[in-house]
């Protein structure tokens, strides 16, 4: 059990110790666990070779409001078959959790959709799988493969987690011997044809789905590598900006005399100019998150 996959492990369900009953806890039964959400992302260290976390998507309140995600720590987690056991206490999220280990989660790193690139500059493709221990958090390799569609045809190369050299922009930076690597995996891998050849069939096949759709699988698994405190700091920015561009922004604190910024003459004034607000904010960003967000979100339902 302590083996697993970072695929296997998204999106499973979690759940916290429920609360007893008078009558139970008279009768001294354990409560049925409480579902709290889903794993949202796998939370690594700076250093990139341990997990050191997850993060766990809430459902929305009254299926209308939106909840942020929150960090669970991995010592505060208990990996089960139905899913995972968080201990629920104070210390087992976000902030008191983060002091009660000496973590700083604004460094920490959320590899899945990432791009590998070497130290010579070759793409090797986007980070679409993990084996790690879930006693330990320790990393075993990162699987890297050039897209979703043709992961199940060619397989996808298998880097050891000691050849990650840094975290660049969104990026995994790997050792130029990570280029070298071997696919392993896969229909074709396993029947030992040849890359090219697999690459070609699952290019042919991609082209029999509709283009937009294909467009937006891509931009939700892909490109999502991130520093978890640049991406909050980047949402933050372009929400700003679109209000700013709306001619709504946000009062700040002891200012209620300001003047409010001079509103656009029309809906669709408004509405390129937030565009605009917010496409300058993502081009800052390089698209590490923000652009990738919505289909992200919904493709992880």
């Amino acid at each position: 059990m302590a083996k697993q996959m970072m695929s296997s492990i998204v999106r499973t369900k979690v759940f916290v110790p429920g609360k007893a009953s008078r009558k139970q806890a008279q009768a001294g039964v354990e409560p049925d666990p409480k579902k709290y959400g889903k794993v949202h992302n796998l939370v690594f260290a700076p250093d990139s070779r341990r997990m050191v976390g997850i993060m766990v998507r809430r459902p929305d309140v009254a299926g209308m409001v939106k909840q942020d995600d929150r960090f669970v720590p991995l010592d505060s987690v208990e990996f089960h078959e139905g899913g995972l056991l968080c201990a629920g206490t104070k210390e087992s999220f976000d902030a008191a959790a983060c002091k009660r280990l000496g973590l700083d989660l604004d460094h920490c790193i959320i590899w899945e959709g990432a791009d590998v690139i070497c130290e010579s500059g070759k793409f090797l493709g986007y980070v679409m799988d993990a084996s790690l221990d879930v006693t330990t958090g320790e990393v075993d390799c990162f699987c890297a493969q050039e897209g979703n569609t043709a992961s199940e045809l060619v397989g996808f190369f298998e880097i050891p987690a000691a050849w990650v050299v840094r975290y660049d922009k969104g990026r995994m930076i790997v050792k130029d011997q990570a280029a070298d690597l071997e696919l392993s995996g896969g229909l074709a891998a396993k029947a030992g044809e040849g890359y090219a050849q697999a690459k070609d069939s699952a290019k042919k096949a991609t082209a029999k789905f509709d283009e937009k759709a294909s467009v937006a699988v891509d931009k939700g698994a892909h490109g999502l590598g991130k520093l978890i405190g640049k991406a909050k700091r980047s949402v933050q920015q372009a929400s700003q900006d679109y209000h700013e561009a709306a001619g709504a922004p946000e009062k700040a604190a002891g200012a209620s005399s300001a003047k409010p910024a001079a509103k656009p003459a029309n809906a669709s004034e408004a509405g390129a100019a937030a565009a605009k607000a917010v496409g300058e904010q993502l081009g800052k960003t390089r698209g590490m998150f923000s652009s990738f967000m919505k289909e992200f979100k919904d493709a992880s339902k």
